[in-house]
């Protein structure tokens, strides 16, 4: 574990009784009033026993105060923001929150409205207080802080969530929660909402775990804290189950003189990098190389095995085109034979079941991570389910053995994944299929990448950030299964109301930023530029990717019916041999010196 981050020696050792050094009275806050925060908690003995804790705790620094204070006064507070204030809906790619303005603007109010909000007031004076930012530093060795306030309410009602990150930005030096959860109806572990702390992966620095190794339930008049580092103090906020109790709480941040070292290795500038290339590479050529284009008696032969007829018939290919060309994307529902496509729902629906997934079940971070299938992170940019192939997938004796594999005991889950792997492999990397994606699109693709995977409910995701901004034009093209036999699960998925589908939208590159706006639910026929594909069971989803184009799969909720499975392929198209225009040169032309000045400057290092 990574030593805590420390303050000098003198401020370590003082007590939070003591006062500060007359050069930072300027820049801490006003006397703590009493009758506020608990006396004892700030007593000597009690802030050497937070620090030790603090000191003593993992995966990072960190540390929970317990009845904090007066229950009365916190009482009153939670009375006036839920009858006085007012708080905003957001949910982007990473969270899903009602939220109010920074509480630091409660003092611009009017007084009739300063008047309904006492108590809260006096807890935001008490919280930023020069004793109270004195007893921060004495127990976390933060080091010094400025007299900025920085906090607002936070409500996660059933379904919020806010997925793994640092927390850096700016002058952040320490994150704080205070719960103000329903003092009459204690938090339980089942109604999810935990603080979820992650380690980094060994070797990996900057790289948060796939699970988490902490968990920290919002329980009444607790105070959370921990110190803000680039990199290291990963964190999200589990989704909320329950129906009647909002996760309600009052967040915020103490904040340093000036940004903190190694501010580079932050969560939100990795989601900023742009890697300036395309995120996946080397697109394998397809078996039997580039022939003719038309589709040929033997070509339709294994396509038949596989796809539906009615898009093998050519009359409805100019239909296809049509809307392909309209709009750049098109959803082929019902693709696959019933033969083929049963089978794989069936599967999954009963993996699903067995291991205690959707319809309102939390399962654990390890749940699914067997039977051929390993997680996929890193957790700030994804988190989700791959196929790799059992022992026997990969010497090819499952997928010999075929339907007569489940009957002999298979594992719902790997025979999901088995069927998966099995229509990725032997239609979607055939030539045959590609000579049917020019009948679909006009246009000829060169290779292809692609995997298998599964988003299960309560976990999984992907997020929008630079390093998966399209540079050069791909076809995506998804195939989903979800459980939506009933009319209800159905409607859940097609609007979007438990997460898993997938999101296109045009980057702001020009913008600080890389998380998709709060916007971005928007509907595909507006002028938002945003795509949403809704995930349903057997439909393929085709969508030629243009230059300047991020993607996400929103989080899938623990209220789905179950898992969002997928084949997930990208094809390369023939370029289509139109010059760029004189922008685009300009671009190619930027991007080409700011490589050659970066493989200039690595020479040196070397050199060095």
């Amino acid at each position: 574990m990574a030593e805590p981050v420390r303050d000098t020696a003198a401020a370590a050792d003082a007590s939070p009784a003591e006062a500060p050094p007359a050069k930072r009275l300027k820049t801490l806050g006003a006397p703590l009033r009493p009758g506020i925060i608990r006396p004892s908690l700030l007593a000597p003995e009690s802030a050497k026993r937070l620090r030790a804790a603090h000191d003593a705790s993992g995966p990072y620094t960190h540390v929970v105060l317990e009845d904090l204070a007066d229950p009365d006064l916190l009482r009153s507070v939670r009375d006036e923001v839920i009858n006085n204030v007012q708080a905003t809906y957001k949910e982007t790619d990473l969270f899903k929150v009602f939220q109010t303005g920074d509480l630091a603007n409660l003092d611009e109010l009017d007084p009739a409205s300063a008047a309904k909000l006492p108590s809260l007031m006096r807890l935001r004076d008490a919280l930023y207080s020069q004793e109270f930012r004195a007893f921060v530093q004495s127990i976390t060795g933060c080091g010094e802080l400025s007299d900025k306030t920085d906090c607002s309410c936070n409500v996660y009602a059933k379904g919020g969530h806010l997925l793994c990150h640092d927390d850096v930005i700016g002058t952040r030096r320490v994150s704080y929660i205070i719960y103000l959860t329903d003092p009459d109806e204690p938090w339980r572990e089942e109604d999810g909402g935990a603080l979820e702390l992650y380690p980094c992966v060994d070797g990996e620095a900057h790289t948060p775990a796939v699970a988490p190794t902490t968990s920290l339930l919002p329980l009444w008049n607790t105070m959370a804290m921990f110190v803000v580092q680039p990199g290291r103090s990963f964190h999200s906020v589990q989704e909320v189950l329950s129906a009647d109790k909002p996760r309600f709480s009052i967040s915020g941040w103490y904040h340093a003189p000036a940004e903190p070292a190694g501010r580079e290795s932050a969560s939100l500038q990795q989601l900023q990098m742009d890697p300036g290339q395309d995120c996946i590479q080397g697109h394998a050529p397809f078996e039997g190389g580039a022939a003719d284009r038309d589709l040929s008696e033997d070509d339709l032969a294994l396509l038949r095995r596989w796809v539906n007829p009615a898009y093998l018939d050519s009359k409805a290919w100019p239909k296809i085109q049509s809307r392909f060309e309209d709009s750049g994307s098109v959803q082929l529902q019902r693709f696959l034979l019933p033969e083929v496509a049963d089978p794989i729902v069936s599967a999954a629906a009963a993996a699903d079941a067995a291991q205690g997934m959707g319809r309102g079940r939390l399962p654990q971070h390890s749940a699914g991570c067997s039977e051929g299938w390993e997680p996929v992170g890193p957790t700030h940019k994804q988190r989700y389910l791959r196929y790799v192939g059992t022992p026997a997938a990969a010497n090819g004796a499952a997928a010999a053995a075929g339907a007569d594999a489940a009957a002999a005991g298979e594992p719902p889950a790997a025979e999901a994944g088995r069927r998966l792997a099995d229509v990725r492999r032997s239609l979607f990397e055939s030539r045959a299929f590609g000579k049917l994606l020019r009948a679909f699109t006009t246009i000829d693709m060169l290779g292809h990448a692609g995997e298998v995977r599964r988003m299960r409910p309560g976990l999984d995701y992907t997020v929008a950030h630079y390093g998966v901004i399209t540079r050069d034009p791909r076809l995506d093209c998804v195939l989903t299964f979800v459980d939506d036999r009933e009319e209800a699960d159905a409607a859940d998925w097609g609007v979007g109301e438990v997460g898993g589908f997938e999101a296109y939208l045009l980057a702001d590159e020009d913008k600080e930023g890389a998380a998709a706006a709060d916007t971005y639910r928007q509907d595909a026929n507006d002028d938002s530029g945003v795509i949403n594909v809704p995930a349903a069971a057997n439909s393929l989803n085709l969508l030629l990717r243009d230059a300047g184009l991020m993607r996400f799969v929103k989080f899938v909720s623990a209220a789905a019916p179950g898992s969002r499975w997928d084949v997930a392929m990208e094809y390369l198209p023939e370029d289509d041999g139109e010059e760029p225009d004189e922008g685009e040169q300009q671009e190619q032309q930027e991007q080409q010196e700011q490589q050659e000045q970066q493989e200039q400057q690595e020479q040196e290092d070397q050199q060095k």
